[in-house]
């Protein structure tokens, strides 16, 4: 039987990785620490209509698979390439470059994310066995990512499981020893756990595909509609 949640966590991580411009608003700095605005945060949920310009396809990928996300939530898509660098072309937000990554236990728990050039979203669902036997599957969505770097680390805060990439961001996923698997930690909304978690060495290579040259995305057209 086919999880509905998988298809709720798996659209929030493709969401995520073409919303870069638009859900960062500001100047990105040169410090992980500097504060962006993320306009999925709650304290951000405010009665508006804004007109963002689409994002387009940043120079030097138009060498990747383009991937056209025009499959709504009745019929998802199954055959998206994981752990491979892809141009993905959202009809409703444009396009981007990004990393698809999952990881599951067979038939249980699973976490999806997506690795995009200027925003990365993590999102899954727990399955919890019950006593009498059954299955309840719980989402969730990320709001704090923990990024090995060297012999340090950076930790992330974003919310509503998106996240925004800046330049020390994108050179420590760059920097990931190829060859092998790389780690992550992340906490999920509402809990103070820090989950570890394994990221493929297919989506560690492509790390360095999709951050190669890493500049902050050019500032999308805003305009203030009212209300």
């Amino acid at each position: 039987m086919k999880n509905p949640f998988a298809y709720f966590a798996f659209g929030l991580a493709l969401s995520a990785s073409g919303l870069s411009a638009s859900a960062q608003m500001g100047d990105l700095g040169n410090s992980p620490s500097t504060p962006v605005q993320n306009v999925f945060c709650e304290k951000n949920l405010k009665a508006t209509v804004t007109r963002i310009s689409k994002s387009e396809l940043p120079s030097g990928y138009s060498d990747l698979k383009d991937v056209q996300l025009n499959s709504d939530f009745r019929f998802p898509k199954n055959d998206l390439p994981f752990s491979e660098a892809l141009s993905l072309n959202d009809p409703v937000t444009g396009q981007s470059v990004a990393v698809l990554d999952q990881n599951f236990v067979p038939g249980g728990t699973k976490i999806f994310s997506s690795w995009g050039r200027f925003g990365i979203s993590l999102s899954g669902y727990w399955v919890f066995i019950t006593a009498g036997g059954g299955a309840t599957a719980v989402p969730f969505e990320a709001d704090i990512l923990w990024i090995p770097d060297g012999d340090s680390f950076l930790i992330v805060k974003g919310c509503n499981g998106r996240f925004t990439v800046t330049k020390e961001i994108a050179t420590a996923l760059r920097n990931f020893p190829a060859g092998k698997n790389g780690y992550i930690r992340f906490s999920a909304e509402g809990t103070g756990g820090a989950v570890l978690s394994e990221v493929g060495k297919g989506t560690v290579q492509a790390w360095k595909k999709v951050y190669a040259n890493w500049t902050p995305a050019s500032p999308p057209k805003i305009q203030s509609l009212g209300y």
